[in-house]
């Protein structure tokens, strides 16, 4: 019975990299290091903010936990700047969380992203009302793929993870779904595509926001069907 449904929110949602590059490259900028393009920053996100910084930092300074430390503080100051100018979701993204919020299913969006950030981006690009949890990355605790910050969100939710669909762009959101015993939809309009997700495991795969809405309505009410 599935009774809730957990969004990834870069890639999966809306388009973020800009925005991210944006305040990386500032921060780069700010210490004297390389600045990165769109296809470079996309190799350096899903696993969180302190490895998209060390990522993006000279190969030489990455195994620096101090340095790492103080160049992530200034890209949380700096992303505060442009993180915003992420000001719409993919086409059909709102009407696809609106129809499932309006049948009952409870809706949060799970990212790797700072806490601070999953909260405003949800409030400025969502519809609102519709979004129940939005929760990002929670200092000294684990993030996806470990199943930590999902059972939270269902916790939230009021659900079981078995009674939750994960819907993601990555290996990630397959990676977190399979540990927590969820459902799982992945989508291929984001920043990894429908051949690389079938190699990291998923088995179910939305092409656009109105497939992704009919997958989801056929599994409501159908106990015991898991995709992945």
């Amino acid at each position: 019975m599935i009774r809730a449904v957990i969004f990834d929110l870069d890639g999966t949602l809306a388009n973020t990299i800009p925005a991210i590059r944006e305040g990386l490259n500032l921060t780069m900028k700010l210490y004297g290091y390389p600045e990165h393009t769109d296809a470079e920053v996309l190799t350096f996100i899903n696993n969180g903010a302190r490895e998209l910084v060390r990522r993006a930092m000279p190969e030489e300074l990455r195994g620096d936990e101090e340095t790492v430390s103080r160049v992530l503080a200034d890209y949380d100051r700096l992303y505060a700047e442009t993180y915003y100018h992420t000001d719409r979701t993919y086409d059909g993204i709102p009407e696809v969380i609106a129809a499932l919020h309006a049948r009952g299913l409870g809706i949060a969006v799970l990212s790797n992203k700072q806490d601070v950030f999953v909260k405003r981006l949800c409030e400025q690009l969502l519809p609102a009302g519709v979004c129940d949890v939005a929760q990002g990355v929670i200092a000294g605790k684990p993030t996806k793929p470990n199943r930590f910050l999902s059972d939270l969100v269902a916790e939230k939710l009021g659900v079981s993870p078995s009674e939750c669909v994960m819907v993601g762009d990555s290996d990630v959101d397959v990676k977190t779904a399979r540990a927590a015993g969820m459902a799982h939809v992945g989508v291929s309009w984001g920043f990894r595509d429908r051949k690389f997700l079938l190699e990291n495991g998923a088995e179910a795969i939305a092409d656009t926001p109105a497939e992704l809405l009919d997958m989801i309505e056929k599994m409501i009410g159908m106990r015991g069907r898991r995709t992945c």
